[in-house]
C-alpha cells in the first residue's frame, strides 16, 4: 500500500515499477547468497533446508490470507497435505510414463486451489464471523485427519497409489523434469534446495505486487474495516474468497514440494500440531510482512533445532518459549519492530526524513466536477427518490420500525425524534444492513429490499454511519482512494478524484496523516468524504455532526446543503440547532411509527412533538402548560430535561 501515497501525491516516476525492481533486485541478492550458502554446506544441510524453505512458502499463504486478508485461517496446513497427497497420486502414477513430475505440481496447485474456494465459499458466501472462520478451517483439517487414517485398506487407492492410512503413502518421486524429446533429469538435493529457494522468493515478490494492485488494497482495507469496505460497493465476500484461493494455491504447491522433499506422505500433516506451527511462524516474523515469513521459519526452526535436542522432545517447550517471547517484547512480529527501530534510527540521524511519496510533484488541485454544485437540471436526473412502504423491523417482540411509509423528496430531509424512535433502524433499512421484517424499500420505483448493502452502494446508496467508519490504520489519501476506486475501478481516475476531495475536504495538510489521527470533526468529514466518492444519487448520514464544535457542526451544514444540491440526503440527527440551519422537510419518529412531519418552524410550535421529547408534564408537573419552546429555540435545546434526547454531541439511538 505505500506506494499509493507517492502515486496519488504527485507524477514523477512510476513508483510502482521502482518498487517492483527493487522487490526483484532484493530477490535476486537473497537467491545468490541462497547459492553460495547451498553449494559450501554439505548436502544433507541443503537438504535439511529445503523443508525450511517449504515451510517458509507455506508461511507466506498464510501471510497474505491472514496479515493482508485479514482472515485468520488454521487450515492452511491442511491444504498444504491436500497438496502433497494430490503431488503423490500424480507423480506415482504418471511420472514413469512422461518422466518429469513438474505437471504433478501444477495439478497439486490447481487442486488445492478448488478445495480452498470450495472451503471458503461456504464460508464466505454463508457470511460466517471471523471466529467461526478459524474454527470450521481447523475442523476441517481434522476431519481430513481422520478420514486419511482410516484409509489403510487396499481399496483405497487411485491407480498404483495408495492411501496408505496411517502408514501413509511411500516412494512419492522426487522433482524431476524433461525437455521434449530429451532425457529426463531429476534435482540434486542441492538444487531442490535452490529451486524451493527461488519458488519462495518469486511467491513473494508477487504477494508484494498483489498488495499495492487494487486488489491488494481491498483486501487491506477489508481487513481494516470490513463495514465500510461493503458500503462502498465492494463486495466483500468475493474478495474474501478470492484472497482465501489464492493462499490455498501457494499452500498446496508447499505441500507438493514437502511430498517431493520426503517421498512420503502421512495423516499426521492434518493434525493440530502442523495447523498451529504455521501460525506461530507467521507471528514470530510479523503476519504482515513477507519476510516476516522467512523470517519466522528460520528463527523457530533454528531454535527448535539448536535447543530442541537431537530427539526433539524439547520443542515444544521451546516453541512455547518463543511465542510468549514475541508476544510480550515484539508484538508485530520481528520484522515489524527492526522495521520501527529503522525508522527511529533515521528520525534521530536526519530530522530532513520525511514519509514516502512527500518528495514527489505536487498537482494542482482540481475538484471533480461530479462533486461541483451541478445545474438544476443535472441535478433532477442525478438525485433520485428513495421510499419505503409499510417497511417493519422487529426484534422479537419489539418493533423498532412499524409500518413507516415514507417517500423522501430530492435535496435534503431530516429524521429527528427521541431515542429509541427507529430512526437508525430506519436508516439501516435503507442502506441494507438490516432486512425489513415486512415491507419494502424502494429506490425509483426498484425494489431494494434484498439487495446487498454494496450492490446498493453500487446502486448509488451511499451511507455515513453513527460512529465514524473509516480505515483509521491507513491514511487519509489512502482512505479516500479506496473510496474513489470502488465505482470507476480506474486507478489514475481514483488518483485524481482523491486530491480533488482532499482539497474539497480541507484536509490536504492531514492528507499523510493515519485517519485514526484525525479530530473527531475532521473524521467525520472524511467519511462524508468517502461518500460522496462513490458519486451517490442518495446519501443517508447518520447523526453527522455528533461529539462536533459549534464551528464544525456549521461547517458540517454548508457541506449537507452543498451534498443536497445534486442528491437526495436523508440525516438523522439530535442536533436541533444543526436541524435548524439544515432548514429542510423534518420527519418526526416516535416508538418507530411516523409521527409528524413539516419544518423546522411547525414543528418547534407543536406542542406533540415538545411531549414527546420531554413528556405530557414536562413542565412543573402540570399537564396543561402548554407554552412551547422560546422564539428561535429549538424543541428540548439546552434543556436539562431532554434526558439525553438532544444532545451536542449527539446519542446512540436505542432501536433493538
Amino acid at each position: 500500500m505505500r506506494d499509493l501515497l507517492a502515486r496519488v501525491a504527485g507524477s514523477g516516476p512510476k513508483p510502482a515499477q521502482g518498487n517492483v525492481r527493487r522487490d526483484l533486485g532484493g530477490a535476486a541478492l537473497a537467491f545468490a547468497a541462497a547459492a553460495v550458502l547451498g553449494n559450501w554446506v554439505e548436502e544433507f544441510t541443503a537438504f535439511e533446508w529445503s523443508l525450511w524453505a517449504v515451510q517458509a512458502i507455506l508461511a507466506l499463504s498464510l501471510t497474505l490470507v491472514w496479515g493482508y486478508g485479514g482472515i485468520f485461517s488454521l487450515g492452511q496446513a491442511a491444504i498444504y497435505g491436500v497438496g502433497g497427497y494430490t503431488y503423490g497420486f500424480w507423480a506415482i502414477n504418471l511420472t514413469d510414463n512422461t518422466g518429469e513430475s513438474l505437471t504433478a505440481v501444477l495439478v497439486a496447485v490447481l487442486v488445492g486451489a478448488v478445495f480452498a474456494a470450495l472451503l471458503g465459499y461456504f464460508m464466505f458466501y454463508g457470511n460466517v464471523t471471523d471466529v467461526y472462520v478459524a474454527i470450521i478451517t481447523l475442523a476441517t483439517s481434522l476431519v481430513l485427519f481422520a478420514f486419511v487414517n482410516s484409509t489403510s485398506g487396499r481399496a483405497y487407492r487411485i491407480g498404483d497409489a495408495p492411501f496408505g492410512g496411517y502408514n501413509g503413502m511411500p516412494r512419492i518421486p522426487r522433482i524431476t523434469w524433461r525437455l521434449p524429446g530429451g532425457e529426463s533429469h531429476e534435482l540434486t538435493r542441492t538444487q531442490f534446495f535452490l529451486f524451493c529457494v527461488a519458488a519462495g522468493l518469486l511467491i513473494a515478490v508477487a504477494i508484494r505486487v498483489l498488495s499495492r494492485r487494487p486488489f491488494g488494497r481491498i483486501a487491506v482495507a477489508l481487513q481494516h474495516n470490513e463495514l465500510r469496505t461493503g458500503l462502498l460497493g465492494y463486495d466483500v465476500r468475493w474478495h474474501k474468497l478470492a484472497v482465501f484461493t489464492i493462499g490455498g494455491a501457494i499452500a498446496a504447491f508447499a505441500g507438493a514440494l514437502f511430498a517431493a522433499w520426503g517421498r512420503f506422505m502421512s495423516p499426521p500433516v492434518f493434525s493440530l500440531t502442523p495447523a498451529a506451527l504455521v501460525v506461530i511462524w507467521v507471528l514470530v516474523g510479523g503476519r504482515s510482512s513477507v519476510s516476516g515469513a522467512f523470517v519466522g521459519v528460520l528463527v523457530v526452526k533454528g531454535f527448535s533445532s539448536w535447543l530442541g535436542g537431537a530427539s526433539g522432545d524439547n520443542e515444544p517447550i521451546v516453541l512455547g518459549v518463543i511465542l510468549v517471547l514475541i508476544v510480550l517484547l515484539l508484538p508485530g512480529g520481528i520484522v515489524a519492530n527492526l522495521s520501527r527501530l529503522r525508522t527511529w534510527t533515521q528520525s534521530r540521524i536526519s530530522l530532513s526524513a520525511t514519509r514516502l511519496g512527500t518528495d514527489a510533484e505536487a498537482v494542482d488541485y482540481q475538484l471533480e466536477p461530479s462533486l461541483a454544485s451541478p445545474t438544476p437540471e443535472v441535478a433532477q436526473q442525478r438525485a433520485r427518490l428513495i421510499a419505503t412502504a409499510a417497511v417493519t423491523k422487529r426484534f422479537g417482540g419489539l418493533a423498532a420500525v412499524d409500518a413507516v411509509t415514507l417517500e423522501f423528496p430530492r435535496g435534503v430531509s431530516c429524521l429527528i425524534g427521541p431515542n429509541g424512535a427507529g430512526k437508525s433502524t430506519l436508516l439501516d433499512l435503507l442502506s441494507g444492513r438490516q432486512r425489513p421484517t415486512a415491507g419494502a424499500v424502494m429506490l425509483d420505483g426498484q425494489d431494494l429490499t434484498k439487495r446487498e448493502p454494496f450492490l446498493r452502494a453500487r446502486g448509488g446508496v451511499g451511507t455515513k454511519l453513527q460512529v465514524a467508519s473509516v480505515y483509521e490504520s491507513l491514511t487519509v489519501r489512502e482512505n479516500l482512494w479506496l473510496a474513489c476506486y470502488a465505482m470507476p475501478r480506474d486507478i489514475e481516475e481514483a488518483d485524481r478524484r482523491a486530491a480533488g476531495l482532499l482539497e474539497w475536504l480541507d484536509l490536504r495538510d492531514e492528507a499523510e496523516q493515519a485517519a485514526g489521527t484525525l479530530s473527531h470533526g475532521k473524521k467525520q468529514w472524511l467519511e462524508i468524504g468517502m461518500v460522496v466518492s462513490t458519486d451517490p444519487s442518495v446519501v443517508l448520514l447518520d447523526e453527522p455532526t455528533a461529539g462536533m464544535t459549534r464551528e464544525e457542526t456549521e461547517r458540517t451544514a454548508n457541506l449537507v446543503r452543498e451534498l443536497g444540491e445534486k442528491a437526495s440526503v436523508i440525516v438523522v440527527e439530535h442536533d436541533m440547532d444543526f436541524v435548524r440551519q439544515l432548514d429542510a422537510p423534518i420527519t418526526v419518529l416516535h416508538m418507530g411509527s411516523m409521527f409528524s412531519q413539516g419544518t423546522f418552524e411547525e414543528l418547534s410550535g407543536d406542542d406533540r412533538v415538545i411531549d414527546i421529547y420531554l413528556g405530557a408534564h414536562h413542565s412543573n408537573g402540570s399537564p396543561s402548560d402548554s407554552r412551547g419552546p422560546a422564539p428561535g429555540r429549538p424543541p428540548n435545546a439546552g434543556s436539562a430535561e431532554a434526558d439525553g434526547a438532544i444532545t451536542a454531541g449527539g446519542s446512540a439511538d436505542a432501536d433493538a
